[in-house]
């Protein structure tokens, strides 16, 4: 019962983070859009009539801030960032998972700062009605609480991640195969093939004789 219990604690964390993050990436892969469309918009109307239209420039970098830290928490979930694993490739698994969970936890303390910093930002820039004056007067308070939720999100992909390495599960974007079942198959390949070179009809010398290539004689026929 408490085998079952322990395994259906990480699947709980992988659908909490896939509930969290998909939607996220989805507006953030949306605000993508949203700037190519805007952008276009915008010059093509410029050339045309000689003048940018109110808003969308504003609207272009509003749109960026959801670009990137909304993509933040999927990228996480999904091993989307980039990495250099020349290191823990060279490492043994077990020490590497360690390096590994080391550094999530590092992000831990690290994105905890971010949403406080954040956070205390856009309390401010709402109490002010922070504004970005230009062709029209465009708020920036949203945007800052879109920054917040960004770095909120991927702190609780962080955490999921260090608890799946201290159970020793795959971390999330990762194989959902058990590595221990797939060192364990390799062993049980690997003995399978010694068994089987040391087969006797295999020992004879030379082997069975394959016809050469070219034409048939009449001897290997």
């Amino acid at each position: 019962m408490n085998s079952t219990r322990e395994k259906e604690r990480p699947d709980a964390l992988r659908r909490i983070a896939t509930i969290i993050t998909v939607p996220l990436g989805a507006l953030a892969s949306l605000s993508t859009i949203a700037i190519m469309v805007v952008i276009t918009i915008d010059v093509v109307v410029r050339n045309v009539g000689g003048r940018s239209v109110p808003g969308l420039l504003e609207m272009s970098e509003s749109a960026l801030v959801a670009t990137v830290f909304l993509g933040l928490a999927y990228a996480g979930a999904t091993n989307s960032h980039v990495a250099v694993d020349l290191l823990t490739n060279a490492l043994p698994r077990r020490a590497a998972r360690i390096l590994i969970g080391v550094g999530w936890l590092i992000g831990i303390v690290v994105t905890v700062w971010f949403v406080i910093a954040t956070s205390e930002r856009a309390l401010q820039s709402t109490e002010a009605g922070e504004l970005r004056q230009g062709l029209i007067d465009w708020p920036l308070w949203p945007a800052r609480w879109l920054v917040v939720i960004g770095f909120a999100s991927f702190l609780l992909v962080a955490i999921i991640n260090v608890v799946l390495v201290l159970r020793g599960k795959p971390l999330l974007g990762e194989d959902s195969v058990d590595p221990d079942l797939v060192a364990a198959r390799e062993a049980r390949s690997h003995r399978k093939g010694g068994s089987s070179a040391a087969d006797p009809a295999d020992d004879e010398v030379g082997g069975p004789e394959r016809p050469a290539d070219g034409p048939h004689t009449e001897e290997s026929r």
